[in-house]
This record gives structure tokens, C-alpha cells and sequence, in this order.
């Protein structure tokens, strides 16, 4: 999975997330941290990031990687 940053004005983000859904992709929260994030706010968006993966896994909202396959991709 590959991961993308959108810089998108306010006023659009309940748009922007209405069509994230209908295309059947995911978006987190926690992604969503203002430009002037400090280190940790930063480090914990990704913490926060990586368990909501985890838990979409659990789910069956998302398909993991195998760890070979991984280390093979690099």
C-alpha cells in the first residue's frame, strides 16, 4: 500500500472524504495534522496511523503485506 499526502482546502475536506469512501479507499484522522506539527504530534499521528491499519486488518478492511514480499519490494 502506498500512502499520499493531499494538501486540501477546509472547506473541502467532507467532500474530499465522501469520495475517498466511494472509491473504497481509506483515510485516517490521524493523517489530518496541521502544517505546523510539532515532532511528536507528527510521531503519534503515524503511531495512530499504523494501529487503525492493524485494527482494518483484524476487520478485513485491509489486506496485509507479507513480510517477504516486503523485503523483497526492497
Amino acid at each position: 500500500m502506498t500512502a499520499i499526502t493531499i494538501n486540501i482546502p477546509n472547506h473541502e475536506v467532507s467532500f474530499f472524504k465522501k469520495i475517498v469512501s466511494k472509491m473504497g479507499w481509506t483515510y485516517s484522522e490521524a493523517d489530518v495534522v496541521r502544517q505546523k506539527a510539532t515532532a511528536q504530534e507528527q510521531a503519534l499521528a503515524k503511531i495512530d496511523h499504523a494501529f487503525g491499519q492493524v485494527r482494518q486488518m483484524k476487520d478485513g478492511r485491509l489486506q496485509g503485506v507479507n513480510a517477504e514480499e516486503l523485503l523483497n519490494e526492497l
